[in-house]
């Protein structure tokens, strides 16, 4: 049996533009453009003396990164990183998207899940994935 969950304390932040891997890659302590489809990247943002202020998971979307973090560091990464912006060409602004975990067997189809991501450290084959904000039971019937 699949069961999903909701993961109300998750939120999602869209990086777009034409810079979005570059800019983020001088800024985070991981390699972004290991990003894609189906694989997440976990990095974090430290201050320039090497201070941890945030982790997240960056996910490939078609024309955006979409950082999976905290959501009581949404306002704070977002101010961060736009305080980066300068000249590139990137957008940073916090998205309606909501955080799942799924479990209990991969799902058949992505359902409505639109960026699924396997955790690859858990001893079951888990999966979670970003999808539109709805109630858990609504889209739960649509990943089977």
């Amino acid at each position: 049996m699949k069961q999903l969950a909701a993961l109300t304390d998750r939120g999602v932040i869209a990086v777009a533009g034409d810079d979005r891997v570059s800019f983020l890659q001088g800024l985070v302590s991981n390699d972004v453009a290991g990003a894609a489809p189906g694989r997440a990247v976990w990095a974090a943002l430290l201050t320039p003396q090497g201070k941890w202020l945030a982790d997240f998971f960056v996910l490939a979307d078609a024309d955006r990164l979409l950082l999976d973090c905290e959501r009581g560091q949404m306002a704070m990464l977002v101010a961060r990183l736009s305080r980066f912006r300068l000249r590139a060409k990137v957008a940073i602004a916090p998205t309606d998207l909501q955080v799942f975990a799924a479990w209990g067997g991969a799902p058949a189809g992505r359902g409505r899940l639109a960026h699924p991501v396997r955790d690859r450290a858990a001893d079951q084959r888990q999966r979670g994935g970003l999808g539109p904000a709805s109630p858990v039971a609504r889209l739960a019937g649509r990943v089977a």
